[in-house]
């Protein structure tokens, strides 16, 4: 019976002691509760897993080690709680923290080695990429570094290496497989083009081995932007844009007198011949109304005008005659849209397009109204204020605009600019650059 209780009381001390805390063997002064024990250990043996995969990689390496290796060392953490805890137990947990980062360095350290040794580092890993037009790719790489690239389509086509920042081609290759690799002669940005002939689908893969362990990481971001080029060269993309010629070296100036004051003297109608340089398609006219005499500063400054919003604009790839589907506004629109010229609300007149010199003579002299004359009713306005709009050329020389103050009393003063656009193709290109 003695001997039964002595074991009873032998148990509840255990047990007490247990909840007490856990000593370590190794420093009787570490006390750990169960929760931060558990935590403890478990970071400890997941920090072994991560050495022992160290040394696997350093003595056989292998591109599966190298991948639990970085993912098993990038998930190391740990933590604790030290609220109770005494001056020996912070310190063999803060000891533990500090092992795991020395493991993580080791890591890198040996997963870098096994990079530099053993193969390339994925900079782009494209499948079955459906390419419909040329595809262009850019890597930034360094002098002695190592560049892989690998191309596999379903049908032949055409891939060019080159030095982007000398414009240099390097190798060229028509073909429906392509594996090369290239070590790098000068440091800067290198151009990989694939041409399709017509639509295919293709993979693209692009690699490199540095030199340096340091450049794994430390890869400068490549810019681009969109500029102008000439034809032929690297890159160039044509593109339909226009060329504006001044049919007039100055705003041409009218004076429409009132219909009673014509009567006496001077006249309500005006005519301009403009005459169309070869190749145009179509002019642009800005055509300002006032009841003042008094210029304008922004008289004369149609073409100017007309020149800086189409540089804004040639880079977005407006149509020029065609509406998108979406709605907006054509190249046209757009440069009218931005210059409109200012509007004096009690001036107007009429504004005929003639295409036929007989007929805008009968208009001129008079002989005729313009209700009997056959005028251009699509590009014609009655009751204009001002306003600016385009005339289709339709291959003539020369187009006739005639307009006719029908007011009794007020004199009106025009000014009128017109703009000649020739259709030219524009190349662009794009240029990289290093921040």
């Amino acid at each position: 019976m003695k001997a039964t209780r002595y074991i009873a009381i032998l148990l509840i001390l255990l047990l007490l002691g247990g909840c007490g805390g856990r000593t370590t063997t190794k420093n009787k002064g570490v006390k750990l509760s169960e929760r931060e024990a558990y935590r403890y250990d478990k970071a400890l043996q997941e920090t072994k897993q991560v050495e022992s995969l160290c040394e696997q990689v350093a003595t056989s390496p292998s591109q599966e080690a190298f991948v639990v290796l970085l993912t098993k060392a990038k998930a190391l953490k740990y933590d604790y709680n030290d609220e109770g805890m005494n001056v020996e137990t912070i310190r063999h947990c803060d000891s533990l923290k500090l092992h795991i980062m020395s493991c993580q360095e080791r890591a890198i350290q040996v997963a870098e080695g096994f990079m530099l040794q053993s193969g390339e580092i994925n900079l782009l890993n494209l499948r079955e990429q459906l390419f419909t037009e040329d595809a262009y790719y850019p890597v930034y790489l360094k002098k002695g570094e190592k560049f892989y690239y690998k191309i596999e389509s379903s049908s032949t086509l055409t891939a060019k290496l080159y030095n982007a920042d000398t414009e240099r081609l390097i190798k060229s290759y028509q073909k429906s497989k392509i594996t090369d690799s290239l070590t790098i002669a000068n440091t800067g940005i290198y151009l990989l083009e694939v041409i399709p002939q017509g639509k295919l689908y293709a993979s693209v893969s692009l690699g490199f081995r540095p030199t340096v362990s340091s450049d794994i990481y430390n890869r400068p971001a490549i810019t681009s932007e969109r500029v102008e080029c000439k034809k032929g060269d690297l890159g160039g993309i044509g593109v339909p844009g226009i060329v504006m010629h001044k049919c007039f070296d100055e705003p041409r100036k009218f004076t429409l007198r009132g219909q009673l004051k014509a009567a006496f003297s001077g006249s309500s109608r005006a005519l301009v011949a403009v005459q169309i340089p070869t190749g145009a398609t179509d002019i642009l006219y800005s055509m300002r109304i006032a009841t003042s005499e008094q210029d304008r500063s922004s008289d004369g400054e149609f073409h100017e005008n007309l020149a800086t919003s189409y540089k804004k604009v040639k880079f977005l790839g407006l149509p020029i005659y065609e509406k998108e589907k979406n709605g907006n506004a054509n190249l046209f629109s757009k440069l009218l849209d931005d210059n409109r010229p200012l509007r004096d609300e009690d001036a107007y007149c009429n504004m005929y397009v003639f295409r036929n010199q007989t007929q805008a003579k009968q208009f001129q002299d008079g002989t005729k109204s313009a209700s009997v004359l056959n005028y251009d009713v699509d590009y014609s306005t009655l009751g204009t204020q001002s306003c600016n709009g385009r005339i289709p050329v339709k291959g003539l020389k020369t187009i006739y605009l005639a307009f006719e103050n029908e007011r009794v009393r007020y004199t009106n003063y025009l000014w009128v600019e017109v703009e000649a656009v020739v259709p030219k193709t524009e190349y662009f290109t794009t240029k990289y650059s290093i921040k």
